[in-house]
């Protein structure tokens, strides 16, 4: 598969350049930008993660026979990813720290699954807020940047779009409803509908050449005018203000390099998908359908070379979606059924049917990347995805050893086949870092690094 290079040289400036002729010239060597990373690959790392919520069954979750690293059974619910054992990294004993300490007032703001939420990709607590949880207890914004939009800061500069937020039935718009954070207070909502999300992708792609070189000329047309109409305005505004107006200049200038890396030159793995009749993205009984499409989005994404980073949320904590999808017997809505105590035994086996079908669609997006092929290998060998929860258990909101699984060697960082444990008090920070790390990122701290400082050791 020969990967898209998106141009160091702005394709706007090559137009003016040439009067305009460039439509229609093959790919350019000046337009040509490098694929390299840290590690010298000819090819781009990638970075996912896959959140679902209210916990796990700890019992049906973690391995079983366990006599080494390498030599062990898949848990029940770990079963459906059996074909990519070899390709697992499961790690166990860590805490998030950060989302169980008090702060100076004895304690800190959200309840455990606000905290869990927010918290799950950026290790910082959160800040005060409105959005009330269980007990009364009220949150806001997380409080620091995510490690995906870390990860997009360093590897995002190249591709149209530093990364990109989907969701499946994503119905709290709070900060249960949120996991990537461009800063502090600053969620990045996800798309809950693939037809949107594809629109914005790769719908200045679709079309003959001269319109969609019009369509994007009018609308940077349109930026240009709003631009220096904010700008006249700037000298009349107080300081916040101008600060306010000042960051949406930012996100003008943002849109309108994008603009500049909108087309999409379709080939080889990289082609329009065909999204099918339009769903109802907000019906529960269509989450398999629109998972699937969005599964395909995010592959199509990274054959495309559109994006390097990207999130999959699924639902939202403290869901009250049933369901019923994966086993007509589930009548409980996800959180109340996770809530449900160890002796009820069939409520156990439920949530234990809802914990393996979102691992079979983990499977599902390994599938996908594997599918692409790239070099003597495929996509997927040279992406790490991140199964995320923001706590371990539902029915007692324990947030100590997370059912953490990592899918993928990051180009062979990693060292997959493997289930790794780690004693009590190990910060989640450590696995951010880590994963920083796989993505050729040098850092030794994320998040609150009074929670841990350093990578975690033996993943490599």
């Amino acid at each position: 598969m020969t990967l898209i290079r998106r141009c160091p040289m702005k394709r706007r400036t090559l137009l003016r350049g040439l009067g305009g002729l460039a439509i229609g010239l093959p790919l350019l060597d000046a337009m040509r930008g490098s694929l390299a990373h840290a590690g010298g690959s000819e090819f781009p790392k990638r970075f996912v993660v896959m959140y679902t919520p209210n916990g796990t069954v700890p019992k049906n979750f973690w391995p079983t026979d366990v006599n080494s690293e390498t030599d062990f059974q898949l848990s029940p619910i770990l079963t459906p990813l059996a074909a990519h054992k070899g390709d697992l990294l499961i790690v166990g004993g860590v805490d998030m720290l950060s989302a169980m300490a008090p702060n100076e007032n004895g304690s800190s703001p959200g309840d455990a699954h606000q905290k869990g939420t927010g918290q799950c990709l950026t290790a910082t607590e959160l800040l005060p807020g409105n959005f009330i949880g269980g007990g009364g207890q009220s949150a806001g914004w997380a409080g620091g940047i995510s490690v995906d939009q870390e990860i997009a800061k360093h590897i995002g500069q190249d591709t149209p779009y530093g990364s990109l937020e989907l969701g499946v039935a994503v119905q709290a718009a709070s900060v249960s409803g949120r996991i990537a954070y461009r800063g502090p207070g600053q969620p990045l909502p996800p798309e809950n509908s693939p037809y949107s999300a594809y629109q914005r992708l790769f719908g200045d792609s679709l079309g003959e050449p001269l319109e969609i070189e019009r369509r994007i000329a009018r609308r940077q047309s349109v930026l240009d005018v709003v631009a220096d109409d904010y700008g006249k305005l700037r000298g009349r505004l107080g300081g916040e203000d101008r600060d306010k107006l000042h960051n949406h200049l930012l996100s003008i200038d943002a849109i309108r390099e994008r603009l500049d890396k909108a087309v999409i030159e379709f080939g080889d793995a990289c082609q329009p998908l065909e999204l099918g009749a339009m769903l109802d993205v907000d019906k529960i009984e269509n989450m398999p359908i629109v998972g699937s499409l969005q599964m395909d989005l995010l592959a199509m994404a990274f054959a495309c070379d559109i994006t390097r980073v990207a999130t999959l949320m699924w639902t939202h904590s403290t869901s009250s979606a049933v369901l019923s999808f994966i086993d007509p017997a589930i009548k409980d809505g996800h959180h109340a059924l996770a809530h449900k105590g160890d002796e009820d035994t069939v409520k156990v086996h439920h949530n234990t049917l809802i914990n393996t079908w979102y691992a079979s669609q983990l499977a599902s997006l390994i599938d996908r990347l594997k599918a692409i092929p790239e070099g003597d290998g495929t996509v997927f060998d040279n992406t790490v995805i991140l199964w995320t929860n923001e706590q371990s258990r539902g029915n007692n909101h324990d947030r100590h050893d997370l059912p953490y699984v990592l899918s993928g060697s990051a180009g062979g960082f990693f060292e997959t086949g493997r289930y790794v444990e780690f004693s009590g008090d190990t910060g989640h920070n450590h696995l951010l870092i880590s994963l920083l790390h796989a993505m050729g990122i040098d850092a030794d701290e994320f998040g609150n690094p009074i929670y841990g400082t350093g990578p975690l050791t033996g993943l490599t």
